[in-house]
């Protein structure tokens, strides 16, 4: 018999010249075990592209969502917020 394999929803895109990878991450702690529904995290990395340097970042989101497609949209905002914020300081 085969093992089931389940993919985890990624997203990827450039947003304001960053690179964005959104990639959910199930987390359940051992306190969590008995738990129901999913507990569903974004792992954000951004990537600010300086000349031909690079930085990462991993951004924090600090929820959990209950459907993987909501971790991903949700991390994907956080990811536009974090760059947004990052950007304007640099334009002031």
């Amino acid at each position: 018999m085969k093992p089931t394999e389940t993919k985890s929803p990624s997203h990827y895109e450039t947003y304001k010249g960053w690179s964005v990878a959104v990639q959910v991450s199930a987390h359940m702690s051992r306190i969590d075990t008995e738990r129901k529904e999913g507990a569903y995290i974004p792992r954000i990395i951004v990537t600010e592209h300086i000349g031909t340097d690079f930085k990462d970042k991993e951004v924090p989101d600090g929820h959990s969502y209950p459907t993987p497609e909501e971790c991903i949209a949700q991390g994907i905002l956080t990811a536009r917020e974090y760059i947004d914020r990052k950007t304007e300081k640099v334009a002031a």
